[in-house]
């Protein structure tokens, strides 16, 4: 996964006598790399992409770029960094989900607004607004003759069944950007230059750093 690509650390547990130390490596995740506002922004390198119904990051990373260990490329385009949580369920996971968390997936979790336009067709409330029980909203239905109505919650609103919420949720995850395949290598030459040690004393090699003994020391 992700944290595979990270450097690793070679982290002190134990301080001998001598002044050795017994060392047991782990990933740095301080070096975690994180996609720039600037980068992001920078729209010819991205695109809209939906995932397919039951589709994993090593799926689409296979399909998008050939290679299904690119998928911590996706990943990271995405800041997901807990595929679990971050990304989206198939048809028979969210149902497993959605019952688990309610014991009634089919009440009510909350109520949204209708559209609403006004005699000339304009928009007076958009829908999808959600709202408490008991909201109202006067506006003014039409000039010549001046005519007022009042929205009410229970003609003017739909329900939202917690099934429908948590479905919802898990469409909006659908949509991920995808960095495209002529900027792939460019991408992962960055990667490994910002999550690279610089150049000193305690490294093994550039992904590999060790735990300086005397720092260690002190809290022993």
């Amino acid at each position: 996964m992700y944290f595979s690509k990270l450097p690793d650390l070679l982290y002190t547990t134990k301080i001998t006598k001598a002044g050795s130390g017994d060392f047991v490596k782990v990933k740095n995740l301080f070096r975690k790399y994180k996609l720039s506002d600037n980068a992001r922004r920078a729209a010819l390198q991205f695109y809209k992409y939906l995932i397919p119904e039951g589709n994993t990051p090593e799926q689409v990373a296979h399909d998008i770029y050939d290679d299904p260990n690119l998928h911590w490329v996706v990943m990271i385009i995405n800041d997901i960094s807990d595929v679990y949580t971050d990304w989206p369920l198939d048809q028979q996971a969210l149902e497993e989900y959605v019952y688990s968390k309610y014991d009634n997936p089919e009440a009510v979790h909350h109520n949204e607004t209708n559209r609403i336009t006004d005699s000339q067709g304009n928009l007076v409330v958009r829908e999808g607004l959600t709202v408490q029980s008991g909201w109202t909203y006067e506006y003014l239905y039409s000039q010549s003759p001046v005519v007022k109505k009042t929205l009410t919650f229970a003609t003017d609103t739909y329900a939202v069944t917690n099934y429908e919420y948590e479905e919802r949720l898990n469409d909006a995850k659908r949509e991920i950007d995808l960095l495209k395949p002529q900027f792939l290598q460019a991408f992962i030459a960055d990667f490994e230059e910002i999550t690279s040690y610089e150049p000193n004393s305690d490294l093994e090699d550039l992904r590999t750093k060790r735990t300086a003994i005397d720092l260690v020391r002190k809290y022993y």
